[in-house]
């Protein structure tokens, strides 16, 4: 989806801060930032497209690692460096957890939901407590067997039609969080595996664009037929696919768990703590945002980060030499990697993390809000200001990361092969504060299967062009929310005559 923690995003949010716009001259204690036109302010400096380049520009031509907008009355601040982030956001995140509300996205489509996109408030503290239940760090290893059999059905996909990649990750990434949330098996053509991304696509073109009823709200009670009222149509169509996205699973596996036809999963066990039938209809509404959330924000990331690990090794091949020969050490080219490999295995941990860093999944993340009046450094933050996290620029820090172009796995390993202790987890991506994705604990281990899997058995090169000439793709990323790289080729190989037996003989075993 679009870049909505930048313009799209930010336009949106400009509705409930018309009100305020003004052309009084910059206040010295903002932070620092360029200085905008009368009116518009800043409007015309934020960038559209790839925007954690465009901030961290502009931090180093103010040497300042916490960059001010001013957008007609609305206050942006872009955060740049870890520092800031700790400060701001975790150790005052009693008031920097909020979210901008706009009428387009939470009231007429449906997306209000997504309770990673809620206001601050006991109705985003109820599912955050429901979810960690399920997936905080003691009981995600729940999921291990399903990720296991996901990793390796994965491999078998790619001995197959090793030229469609992106497609195989994507399917495993969709069909992994079907089956865990909502207990479905689906093929690659089934409507339901396709579903998010038909929801996706309407948050992309929310995001990235600009609506008369968020500049004006009191337009959301036109009737659609009146003229003018287009946005209000498109928003019927919009909703009617973003409700099909959270609601037809989740009523399928509920109405397969009353006559238990159904195995177990996330909302199977979600209903199972309803003790009074009253409070039903309540809970559904609950349930519904719990397992879509999680359906729409676990396939994204996986396939996301699966996807630029593939470039990096397009581009990095010689990274893969090292922990390959770690993974033969271990598994003596007889068996595939299990979760209970981990310790004994480093590199492939070193490798996950740095794929982290070199293009974080969420490199502006979901922009928080600011509820109160605040002072930081000297400088004043406006009550309602929004706050966006350049994991970006944060994880090419110099000074923590050198040479934070070049994938470099080996960064995060001491000259023993151990993992250092003093090289910080890439949790940038993952965003920060209260609203620190609570899902992390199970794409690390969903990923950290699927790269051990993958390198276990193939190895992967760059394409070649008709001349025999190796095609070195552009590490260019999507302008979006959840940033994968643009398409790209590569070739993906059996790295021993034994491999394929493996993946066969895994094959038979699920």
């Amino acid at each position: 989806m679009p870049d909505c923690t930048t313009i799209g995003y930010l336009l949106a949010s400009l509705a409930l801060a018309y009100a305020l716009a003004s052309c009084h001259p910059r206040s010295s204690r903002y932070p620092p930032g360029p200085r905008g036109l009368p009116l518009l302010g800043n409007l015309l400096d934020m960038p559209r497209k790839h925007s954690w380049t465009k901030h961290q520009e502009l931090s180093k031509t103010y040497r300042s690692d916490i960059i001010h907008y001013q957008v007609l009355g609305l206050h942006i601040l872009a955060l740049n460096s870890g520092r800031a982030v700790r400060d701001l956001l975790d150790k005052r995140s009693t008031i920097y957890s909020d979210r901008q509300e706009t009428v387009m996205l939470h009231e007429l489509t449906g997306w209000h939901r997504n309770w990673a996109l809620m206001r601050y408030g006991d109705a985003w503290k109820e599912r955050r407590r429901l979810f960690h239940q399920h997936f905080r760090p003691r009981v995600v290893s729940q999921y291990n067997l399903k990720q296991v059999k996901a990793a390796r059905s994965l491999l078998h996909s790619l001995l197959e039609s090793p030229r469609v990649f992106s497609e195989h990750i994507r399917f495993m990434a969709s069909s992994l969080i079907l089956d865990i949330v909502y207990a479905l098996d689906v093929r690659p053509d089934d409507l339901e595996a396709r579903r998010v991304e038909r929801a996706l696509e309407t948050l992309a073109k929310i995001s990235a664009s600009v609506f008369m009823v968020d500049l004006i709200p009191v337009l959301k009670y036109l009737p659609s037929w009146f003229p003018g009222a287009g946005s209000k149509r498109q928003a019927s169509i919009w909703k009617n696919i973003v409700d099909e996205m959270f609601e037809t699973a989740y009523q399928v596996c509920k109405n397969s768990a009353q006559h238990e036809y159904v195995r177990p999963c996330f909302t199977t066990a979600l209903l199972s703590e309803v003790s009074d039938p009253a409070n039903m209809k309540e809970m559904d509404e609950i349930f519904m945002s719990l397992a879509g959330t999680t359906y729409i924000g676990g396939s994204d990331t996986i396939n996301a980060t699966l996807n630029t690990w593939m470039l990096a090794m397009t581009l990095f091949p010689h990274t893969q030499v090292a922990v390959q020969d770690e993974l033969d050490t271990v598994l003596g080219r007889k068996r595939l990697p299990s979760i209970e490999d981990r310790d004994l295995l480093p590199r492939v941990t070193a490798m996950l993390h740095e794929v982290l860093r070199w293009h974080p999944v969420g490199p502006m993340g979901v922009p928080h809000r600011l509820t109160v009046d605040d002072e930081y450094r000297g400088y004043h933050i406006p009550a309602g200001t929004i706050v966006m996290i350049n994991a970006w620029a944060i994880l090419r820090d110099e000074s923590v990361y050198p040479d934070p172009d070049v994938f470099r796995p080996e960064r995060y390993l001491d000259s023993d092969g151990r993992l250092r202790t003093d090289m910080p987890y890439p949790v940038e991506g993952f965003g920060a504060g209260r609203r620190l994705c609570p899902g992390r604990h199970f794409a690390h281990d969903m990923l950290w299967l699927a790269i051990a899997h993958v390198l276990t058995v193939f190895r992967i090169e760059r394409a070649v062009d008709e001349d025999g000439h190796e095609i070195v793709p552009e590490a260019k990323f999507e302008p979006w929310l959840i940033s994968p790289p643009e398409p790209f080729q590569c070739q993906i190989k059996l790295r021993f005559p034994e491999a394929e037996g493996l993946i066969h003989l895994a094959a038979m075993d699920e």
